[in-house]
């Protein structure tokens, strides 16, 4: 496990090399702070190279094998709260002196963002993508309806959050929708696995839907809709 130090220093050390693999992503949200130096010894000499890193790899104990498809989709979403709020607590910007408040401070922001990142399917998801070579998943023209049955579900799911006078009368659609979102996360998990990322794609489109349905649950008020997310 990672003291707090040598987290610090992974968190603050690094920097963007523009020879990175990420370097040539459409779209990506890879900060200097996910860069750290790695020295190779051997006999002779000592060099000094950069690796980059992901959201998973500031997580080393709760995600120690990576991101899919060596690792799986599915996270244990309480150890991963246990292990933020351990980093959290050793990247605060007042622990740190003047000149380096500033960079622990964009570390802690890292930290934040990539927790609420994996904490979320959906985001996650995206997330993946982006470091796969994908386009931002959000921005994505083909990530749109074009599944007439899966429209049809996502309209009728919409005239029922319209016409509802209470909440009783949501019980059924909410059941349902929870069943649809852990059926695409179980999808999601094995095509992540099997590196089918084509069809992720596909399936991400779904599941941004059911969380969009979920929203307009959470937040249901008396003939008001959901906003279809296009």
């Amino acid at each position: 496990m990672l003291q707090p130090s040598t987290l610090q220093t992974r968190l603050l050390a690094g920097r963007v090399i523009k020879a990175s693999p990420f370097s040539q992503l459409p779209y990506r949200r890879l900060t200097p702070s996910l860069y750290t130096p790695i020295r190779h010894s051997s006999s002779s000499t000592t060099t000094t190279t950069k690796t980059p890193k992901t959201f998973y790899t500031l997580f080393p104990t709760t995600l120690p094998t990576g991101p899919p498809p060596t690792g799986p989709f599915t996270i244990n979403l309480r150890a991963l709260r246990a292990e933020f709020l351990k980093l959290q607590q050793s990247t605060h910007p007042d622990l740190f002196p003047p000149s380096l408040r500033k960079s622990a401070e964009t570390a802690s922001a890292q930290l934040n963002k990539a927790y609420t990142t994996l904490c979320s399917p959906l985001l996650r998801a995206e997330y993946l993508l982006t470091l796969r070579g994908y386009t931002d998943p959000s921005s994505d023209e083909t990530h749109q309806i074009t599944d007439h049955e899966l429209l049809m579900e996502v309209l009728e799911a919409n005239e029922v959050l319209e016409n509802a006078r209470e909440e009783g009368e949501l019980v059924e659609l909410r059941e349902r929708n929870e069943e649809r979102i852990e059926g695409c996360i179980g999808r999601l998990e094995e095509l992540f696995k099997a590196d089918r990322l084509d069809e992720v794609r596909v399936e991400v489109v779904k599941l941004k839907y059911w969380v969009n349905v979920a929203e307009g649950l959470k937040h249901w008020e008396p003939g008001k809709g959901i906003l279809i997310v296009r």
